[in-house]
């Protein structure tokens, strides 16, 4: 076996030798691009998840470390309880929790603070065939968050979330208007 392969030719590292890097920029989408381009599915990404009696200083840390800004609560078995995310756990809310429950803002709990399952507005995957990036960010906008689950089959599925949509479309999608694309919504939206 030892005969068999012969050592490949080596040279000196020539002098100026650079290291190559992948492209820092993200793939670039456009509003009228399939949505699923732009859709974070768990068949292919683990879900950023924490359990509930978690710190929300722990929360943070896990959602700055990550660069994300939701977590999926979960129990012991997987199940879904709710979702908590960074506005709410960096804004005044804790604050205000802590003062009404006379408690201090280290002892709140990620419980405390995520809404709860039966609150969260979902997709279903079946409704996203035909759907456009624009649409994704048009639910964002009308939910009034920064994300937005989708499920199938009783199953979370993945999410579309406001940073990584930012990022793609090369500008914050959370601090424009969304473009009426009829008459009707024009309308609307001067009303």
């Amino acid at each position: 076996m030892k005969d068999d392969y012969a050592p490949r030719p080596t040279i000196t590292m020539p002098p100026d030798t650079t290291v190559t890097h992948p492209a820092e920029l993200p793939y670039l989408v456009h509003y009228d691009d399939p949505a699923m381009s732009v859709f974070t599915d768990f068949t292919r990404e683990h879900p950023a998840t924490i359990k509930p009696d978690a710190s929300i200083s722990h929360a943070l840390e896990q959602m700055r470390r990550s660069e994300i800004c939701v977590l999926l609560v979960i129990d012991d078995d997987n199940r879904l309880l709710g979702e908590v995310n960074a506005d709410d756990i960096m804004g005044d809310k804790p604050v205000r929790l802590a003062e009404r429950m006379g408690m201090k803002h280290s002892k709140i709990s990620v419980e405390m603070m995520m809404l709860p399952r039966e609150q969260l507005r979902v997709l279903e995957v079946e409704h996203l065939r035909h759907a456009r990036v624009g649409h994704i960010i048009a639910t964002l906008h009308a939910l009034e968050s920064r994300s937005v689950l989708v499920i199938e089959n009783g199953s979370i599925r993945g999410l579309f979330a406001a940073g990584p949509i930012s990022r793609q479309l090369g500008r914050n999608i959370m601090d424009e208007e969304v473009p009426a694309h009829s008459l009707a919504e024009m309308v609307r939206s001067l009303s």
